[in-house]
């Protein structure tokens, strides 16, 4: 077992992976320190939901000793989800029993509140933002700028990146960079839709997609109530815009009711129905076979280490699965020091992670190649009979009492 006594262990980012792996060295009794660029847990807004896959999210969430929470906080139900076409007809109904296994949804915002509830005080720094990881004598040195313009520097025997998809430590492990795949999303929430209306009556508890040539629609319920619209469009790299704010609210709903024109009225009703801002988010991967050079005291976990496209809903599934192979390789009995372990951990993590790359990216060609296309490549039959969801009664009610009152 690694000797850890002793060891300064700096964790980049406190996303979900970050977080995990905090957690899970604390409860081994090995503190970690994590450094955070935003100024506060609810600094800003932390994404849609998430569904956490047996083997992956599921086993980091029970290796955590967090289920009994979890299950507080999740989202069975969330696991609905309907297919549509561009006319609006509804062609595959999905539930957890037709996907085979259990896949419960939980929101980001949630998932980070239990995680942090389930440190110990102090582990998390806010408003420190990684300007740049060197590597000194005896370790690394971690630049650091805080929310008040002041700059530090913090040295670390062990640095575990979980920075995202523009870490500051990636270029110490591997020359691979995030490349643009020619796909945008843009994405808005609708707040208290119409429990009777036709988004509700579409998403119910889950989600929906709607997908047709060279573009894809996603709807997906959140704990709150709240649905948030992914509007998925071709972008070439020339036109790509950068991540964040659309100022101009006029434009891009114009810009979006030319792209969807010959969708049905439902569904381009859906873009002047968000009530928030829409916001890009062009989508990046890095190749899913990677080449990582030597290295020492250094570790990348979670987009960090394998950003890829986020249509099979993997993304952070792997991460959490990351974080717990890495930690239990860092204070089991296998191997004798850091950099064996975190070898160990590396060894058996990019092939998994390959795996899973090469399917996302597979996905995404078949989300915008047109539904009949998707549904062959999924393999998945459709409907008898097609449905809208006008002609279903609409099953959306309040979430179980027992998970309301959780929050």
């Amino acid at each position: 077992m690694p000797d850890l006594s002793g060891t300064t262990i700096v964790v980049l980012g406190a996303g979900p992976t970050g977080l995990a792996v905090a957690r899970l060295m604390a409860q081994r009794g090995v503190r970690t320190t994590v450094l955070e660029r935003d100024a506060g847990p609810h600094a800003r807004t932390q994404g849609g939901s998430l569904d956490l896959t047996e083997g992956r999210g599921l086993r980091a969430i029970e290796a955590m000793g967090l289920q009994s929470r979890f299950d507080e906080v999740a989202r069975p139900e969330g696991q609905q989800g309907r297919i549509l076409d561009s006319g609006a007809r509804i062609l595959v109904e999905m539930t957890a029993e037709s996907m085979g296994t259990a896949r419960p949804e939980i929101d980001r915002a949630d998932l980070r509140r239990m995680l942090l509830d389930a440190l110990p005080g102090g582990t998390v720094r806010w408003g420190h933002q990684v300007l740049a990881v060197r590597p000194s004598r005896t370790g690394h040195q971690v630049d650091v700028r805080t929310s008040d313009g002041a700059r530090a520097t913090l040295a670390a025997d062990l640095v575990i990146a979980c920075d995202g998809i523009w870490s500051r430590a990636r270029s110490l492990v591997t020359g691979h960079v995030p490349e643009y795949i020619g796909i945008t999303f843009v994405h808005g929430d609708i707040e208290g839709p119409d429990p009777d209306g036709y988004v509700s009556r579409l998403v119910r508890h889950g989600t929906a997609f709607a997908i047709g040539d060279g573009r894809s629609m996603g709807l997906q319920r959140h704990s709150d109530g709240t649905v948030r619209v992914y509007f998925m469009v071709q972008k070439p790299a020339t036109d790509l815009p950068g991540r964040g704010a659309i100022a101009d609210r006029g434009s891009i709903v114009a810009e979006l009711h030319r792209t969807y024109a010959t969708w049905a009225p439902e569904l381009t009703g859906v873009i002047d129905a968000v009530t928030g801002d829409f916001e890009y988010w062009p989508i990046y991967t890095l190749p899913p076979r990677q080449i990582w050079h030597d290295h020492r005291g250094v570790t990348l976990v979670g987009d960090a280490a394998h950003v890829m496209p986020p249509f099979t809903g993997q993304g952070v599934n792997h991460g959490l699965l990351d974080a717990v192979e890495l930690v239990e390789a860092l204070t089991g009995d296998t191997h004798a020091g850091i950099d064996d372990a975190v070898a160990a951990y590396e060894k058996g993590m990019l092939p998994r992670a390959e795996a899973e790359a090469l399917l996302a990216n597979s996905d995404d060609e078949k989300m915008m190649s047109g539904v009949e296309a998707f549904l062959r490549a999924k393999d998945l039959d459709p409907l008898p009979v097609p449905r809208t969801a006008s002609s279903v009664e609409a099953t959306v009610g309040q979430a179980p009492a027992n998970r309301q009152q959780a929050r």
